[in-house]
């Protein structure tokens, strides 16, 4: 079994538990720095979400479909970093992933997506979106959002 699971989990104590047990059984598990929806392949039938909520699943056994399915998860862990198996203190996990998710949150405004929606792809609160990027001006030294995007497109803070 693999699992993929976003960066913030690694500061879950649930999770953290979680995974150390599957883990003992065998399964891997790693973390993204953006959002990777519920997607279980068992032989050669997928199940996805069938509604926004995602409290509702529907399979798939198109192979074509099913093949694509697997291709994308295959791809995402590649990308993906392992799950830290050892007790990993908070700001450790922090060091390790944080500038990750800073580069989504970066990407994700360059591209215009709303602090809601970028929250929601990243697996944190609005409230924790916009602490990064209260300290991403402050980094920067920007007084703005306009600002800051103005700082970006001149090649500062890459």
């Amino acid at each position: 079994m693999r699992t993929l699971y976003q960066h913030t989990t690694r500061f879950d104590e649930a999770t953290k538990e979680y995974v150390q047990e599957v883990t003992r059984l065998g399964a891997s598990v790693r973390t993204l720095d953006e959002f990777f929806d519920r997607l279980i392949i068992v032989d050669d039938v997928a199940f996805i979400a069938a509604n926004a909520d995602r409290t509702s699943a529907v399979a798939v056994s198109e192979p074509a479909v099913v093949s694509f399915l697997r291709d994308m998860f295959n791809r995402s862990w590649d990308r993906a970093k392992p799950f830290p198996f050892a007790p990993n203190y908070a700001a450790m996990a922090a060091r390790e992933v944080m500038p990750a998710m800073r580069d989504s949150i970066k990407r994700l405004l360059i591209n215009g997506y709303p602090d809601k929606q970028i929250a929601r792809r990243l697996g944190i609160s609005e409230r924790s979106l916009q602490s990064h990027i209260a300290s991403m001006k402050r980094e920067l030294g920007a007084h703005n959002r306009m600002q800051m995007g103005y700082l970006w497109g001149r090649g500062k803070g890459d």
